[in-house]
């Protein structure tokens, strides 16, 4: 992939490298043959808003060789199934905040015990009650999570859209339907699936900001450069 600023050449990338591509410059450009490339290697392409949440999706439509046989057995999975499953997202989800808080501004015995806490689809709503908890604990207290917010905000966005197109490409790799969810219900949303399959992992995203944060700000160009690592990281942040 040729990256182009101005008409001169300011980079290049194998395919191979390219997990997913996540657009949220306005005045951007792409051909279809870099579309048509993409889909070879199986990498979407997300379009981002102002606000850097997604707002578009491009996917392959071929993908593993068993894919058929996957999706119906997906399509298949009943409501019990996907209870359990949920419940076990919601436990990873929590753990990964403790473990954030552990390693950042100190661990938060509530949190811990939340993980042990969570019914079967998380009939109490103990994702939203740790997510309370956890964001004024870890930001601050006056920090709201607010998609439409800038800042620190807008980082998180950003942050969680390239872990969202990671995620898409992991379940279409994998021969699976994007669409077809475990818990998430967004009518019309082509990336339910992968929705549920990141919650454990935005952690990853929140101690990355937290650290841009403490480092100065969040600056666009810095958060762009750090977002990518989120894909690659350590499970266990080291303490700060």
């Amino acid at each position: 992939m040729k990256i182009e600023q101005a008409g001169a050449e300011i980079g290049r990338v194998p395919f191979d490298d390219i997990g997913a591509v996540i657009v949220r410059g306005h005045g951007s450009t792409f051909s279809v043959n870099l579309c048509t490339r993409l889909s070879e290697a199986g990498a979407p392409m997300v379009i981002c808003g102002s606000n850097q949440s997604p707002t578009a999706l491009l996917w392959p439509v071929q993908g593993h060789y068993e894919q058929g046989r996957r999706m119906e057995a997906q399509a298949a999975l009943t409501r019990p199934q996907r209870k359990r499953l949920w419940r076990d997202l919601v436990i990873a989800k929590i753990t990964a905040q403790a473990s954030v808080l552990a390693a950042t501004v100190g661990p938060d015995a509530r949190l811990e015990r939340m993980t042990r806490e969570v019914l079967s689809g998380d009939t109490s709503n103990l994702e939203a009650q740790a997510a309370r908890r956890y964001w004024p604990l870890l930001m601050g207290s006056d920090f709201q999570r607010d998609r439409d917010q800038s800042g620190a905000n807008a980082a998180l966005n950003y942050g969680y859209a390239v872990l969202r197109a990671g995620a898409a490409r992991s379940i279409l790799g994998a021969g699976l339907h994007p669409s077809l969810s475990i818990h998430h219900e967004s009518r019309g949303d082509a990336l339910r699936l992968a929705d549920d399959i990141m919650e454990p992992f935005r952690a990853f995203v929140d101690i990355m900001v937290w650290q841009l944060q403490r480092e100065g700000g969040d600056s666009g160009p810095r958060t762009r450069r750090q977002t990518p690592s989120c894909l690659r990281a350590d499970p266990r942040p080291p303490r700060a």
